[in-house]
């Protein structure tokens, strides 16, 4: 056995939910010296252009662990032209991260916790998702991934431990219509004695806020912006989805695992399959199309977006004028945040583009962009307490 640890933290839904598994570590109160965490990995087309979770062949400089795992550790880093934040928040916190190989099935994921198990010694295994759309039924009009919540919540069925998934702001990733935030409401938290209810403090929030400057996770952006006291409407995503701020937002629930595999027929229907092609092909038997499918045609946009630019030559103040009229424009629709994903859309930035955006934007307008939110009007701004990021999560020894 290498180290004995009590729980693994399982980030369901890649980068952000790795993030926000330490955020969720901390609010629980859970010992960092005691706990394990695990996480797909599995970046915006922006970032990783090639569809899907990657593996462990996709990595240099990973950590072989036992016969099924690999450990992902600050000099980690994907082979080509892609980019994956999790090394850094191993860096930027003091945790090392398994990655969770999503690309072989669910039976995959079971086999590697399995073996961790048998490593590390926990018996509690909570699986993270922000935005929680985890707990869909499989049928909501708006549910755009699946597959990704699909597979973690399937892989972690039958395990010999106790099992509960964990989310916080519900129904902040856009996913779930107010309509299936209700149902949710009724079917899994009334009246119901199993679930545990903790919020995100600002304190805590403070102290992971300083990862948005790099990390471009939208939901667990937004759940850490609500802990930090925004309020209001929030446009987001590629397609301009509208949710709001709200007490919910920094709201943690957990549930029995069994509550939440009952729910989701996707989950259930995935069984014993051996690869996320496999789990593929069960989406579109449900009239559902994955993630995949998605990052497909965001990659061919992508392409033709490039190929179109005359030069690598963006005006700052060009793209700061264009953001302003649009940040004016949607504020009168009672707009109070961009994400930065929407703002990369807004104005049909490539990767590096957006990063020297971000910079400028820093710079001359750091009142209003507070990675990971920018505020549309003018003196509306919320201040982020300044603590200083100590890496007092930091998992020494996983």
């Amino acid at each position: 056995m290498d180290h004995v640890k009590d729980t693994l933290i399982f980030a369901g839904g890649g980068g952000g939910d790795a993030l926000a598994a330490l955020m969720i570590a901390d609010t629980l109160g859970l010992d960092p010296k005691r706990t394990a965490f695990a996480t797909l990995v599995w970046e915006r087309t922006l970032f990783d252009p090639e569809p899907g979770p990657r593996a462990p062949e996709d990595f240099e400089a990973i950590e072989a662990v036992g016969e099924h795992n690999h450990r992902i550790t600050p000099s980690s880093r994907l082979r080509g032209d892609r980019t994956t934040f999790v090394p850094r928040l191993a860096e930027s916190f003091g945790v090392a991260y398994y990655l969770m190989d999503v690309t072989r099935g669910p039976e995959r994921v079971r086999t590697q916790i399995t073996e961790l198990q048998r490593r590390l010694g926990f018996e509690k295994v909570l699986v993270v998702d922000v935005g929680g759309d985890i707990l869909a039924r499989g049928h909501e009009e708006m549910l755009r991934s699946p597959l990704a919540d699909g597979l973690a919540l399937a892989g972690t069925h039958d395990l010999d431990a106790d099992v509960r998934v964990v989310v916080s702001g519900i129904g902040l990733d856009g996913e779930l219509s107010p309509e299936d935030v209700e149902d949710v409401h009724r079917d899994l938290i009334a009246d119901n004695d199993t679930v545990e209810t903790d919020v995100i403090t600002p304190d805590t929030a403070a102290r992971f806020a300083s990862a948005f400057r790099w990390l471009p996770s939208e939901v667990s952006g937004l759940t850490t912006a609500a802990a930090l006291g925004h309020r209001g409407i929030a446009e987001i995503r590629s397609s301009g989805l509208r949710v709001e701020l709200s007490d919910e937002s920094r709201t943690v629930r957990s549930f029995t695992h069994e509550d939440v595999y009952r729910r989701n027929e996707i989950a259930e229907a995935f069984g014993g399959a051996t690869s996320i092609q496999a789990c593929e092909t069960v989406l579109n038997d449900f009239g559902r199309t994955s993630e995949l499918e998605f990052e497909r045609r965001s990659r061919e946009r992508l392409q033709e977006s490039a190929s179109a630019r005359s030069d690598g030559n963006l005006p700052m103040e060009d793209l700061e004028r264009e953001l302003l009229a649009y940040s004016s424009s949607v504020n009168d629709e009672d707009v109070q945040y961009l994400s930065i994903r929407r703002i990369a859309k807004v104005l049909d930035l490539q990767r590096h583009e957006l990063e020297a955006f971000k910079t400028y934007l820093a710079h001359q307008h750091g009142d209003r962009f507070q990675p990971p939110i920018w505020t549309c009007s003018a003196g509306a701004a919320t201040a982020i307490p300044d603590i200083e990021v100590d890496a007092t999560y930091a998992a020494s020894g996983t």
